[in-house]
């Protein structure tokens, strides 16, 4: 197996308009920490490519945009891609060039615009070629410098994560919730030269980077920014890289104080990013690592998920209710104007990647905000301890919730109308279809002939 390992810093120039908070009320007013773009190439008998961005996420503008240029200028499908988002809450989402497959409700230029039409947005833009052309150089440069090495999976555990959903008698809380069940694995992936000298750690852990609150206007990869650099500190000469999992409903422990959320300061962030960093070096000095042995099959798929038909009332109600708050409202008005021009969405597309590192090791790497149920029932599933999941993957604009989710109601299910103007929430069967994907996606990986 061959591989490589690059880094390029991508921190936007200028105010911007910070993503992931909707009460935010003015651009960013510096940088607390760079933001970077990584990638990892892996060469056997074909060759993948690993992106991580320090973002909030994508529209399908972006991602397609990229990932025809990457198999315009080196012949990559779109499968063999991933594009991991680390989803800090302290940078921009991107978009692209296509405006049909833009999401308009944001722009880094001026942020939120409810009343926004897909059209020009020239910063946004900008920034966009510079993403794109500074993944493709680095993808050059990687495909130029590859070398013999290993690749190895060390599996440990962390509690860095709490759950956000509490159930009460009224319903779901917006709470810090211990007791709640998420997927508290620790994977890490090791790449190693021909001579044993450490080149790269990919972590994949689950937790949404939201130590800080809307108060902060600094650009920051929050705590995911903090572990590694950290990592990199402690072992030199090595690229961490952050894999974010599947965290819709998980928050920093860190940031969780007297049974509610707070908005931790920079301090607070980094002794974060610095718990975190010890459970990895933890795992990468401690725990045992087994070699993959490096024979991909890849395979994307792209099904439909449904909403529910909610009527307009719904929306008339939640925008004339002193009790909503002004990004809800302003949410309901959008709906109710799209539903009334036939604009409103009912359904969702959802990008899902399946690949096969080996005959036992897999990645199941989701598009969207994904419950961390998604990731426990997935281990369950294919057992034996070599499943990677991944959330936030290929783009997101919207949650992934499971059926009890639906249920249950509380944001991660109810919000879909403020995300893109869906037309309501999701029907409980999107679980059956997601999981139901995965297993067909799997299954015809298997029945490929076995690679010699």
């Amino acid at each position: 197996m061959k591989f490589s390992v690059a880094t390029a810093d991508i921190t936007p120039i200028g105010p911007v308009w910070l993503a992931g908070f909707g009460d935010r009320t003015h651009k960013s007013e510096g940088v607390h920490d760079p933001v970077h773009m990584k990638i990892v190439l892996l060469q056997a008998n074909k060759t993948l490519l690993i992106v991580t961005l320090d973002a909030v996420g994508a529209d399908r503008s972006f991602i397609v945009g990229v990932k025809d240029a990457l198999e315009q200028a080196f012949g990559l499908a779109h499968e063999d891609v991933l594009i991991n988002f680390s989803h800090t809450h302290a940078s921009v989402k991107l978009t692209g060039s296509d405006y049909a497959q833009r999401d308009t409700l944001y722009s880094m230029a001026d942020g939120v615009d409810f009343n926004r039409t897909a059209g020009a947005l020239p910063e946004d833009e900008a920034y966009y070629a510079f993403v794109r052309d500074t993944l493709v150089r680095l993808t050059a440069d990687g495909l130029a410098n590859l070398t013999d090495g290993e690749l190895l999976l060390g599996r440990g555990t962390s509690r860095f994560s709490v759950s956000r959903r509490k159930p009460t008698a009224a319903g779901i809380k917006w709470a810090p919730y211990p007791e709640g069940e998420y997927d508290d694995e620790l994977i890490v992936l090791k790449l190693v030269g021909k001579n044993g000298e450490l080149r790269a750690l990919l972590y994949n852990y689950a937790c949404h980077p939201t130590s800080m609150g809307p108060d902060n206007y600094l650009v920051s990869g929050d705590f995911a920014g903090a572990t590694s650099r950290m990592l990199e500190e402690n072992y030199p000469g090595t690229t961490a890289l952050f894999l974010q999992g599947c965290c819709a409903e998980l928050k920093p422990v860190k940031s969780a104080a007297d049974g509610a959320f707070k908005n931790c300061s920079y301090a607070e962030m980094e002794e974060a990013g610095a718990d975190l960093a010890r459970d990895v070096v933890r795992v990468a000095e401690e725990n045992a690592f087994a070699p993959v042995r490096c024979s991909f099959r890849t395979i994307l798929v792209d099904p439909l998920l449904y909403t529910e038909q909610t009527e307009a009332s719904f929306y008339e109600r939640l925008a004339d209710s002193p009790d909503t708050g002004e990004y809800r409202r302003k949410s309901a008005v959008r709906t109710l104007r799209k539903i009334k021009d036939g604009t409103v969405k009912d359904r969702a597309p959802l990008y899902i990647s399946v690949w096969h590192l080996d005959e036992e090791t897999r990645l199941i790497a989701l598009e969207g905000e994904i419950a961390t149920a998604y990731s426990l029932l997935l281990k369950r599933m294919f057992p034996g301890g070599r499943t990677i999941v991944l959330g936030y993957t290929n783009g997101n604009y919207y949650y992934v919730p499971t059926r009890q989710m639906i249920a249950e109601g509380g944001y991660e299910a109810d919000a879909n109308y403020c995300f893109g103007s869906f037309r309501g929430t999701f029907v409980p069967e999107v679980e059956d279809i997601v999981v139901g994907q995965i297993v067909k996606a799997d299954l015809r990986l298997r029945m490929q002939e076995p690679i010699a």
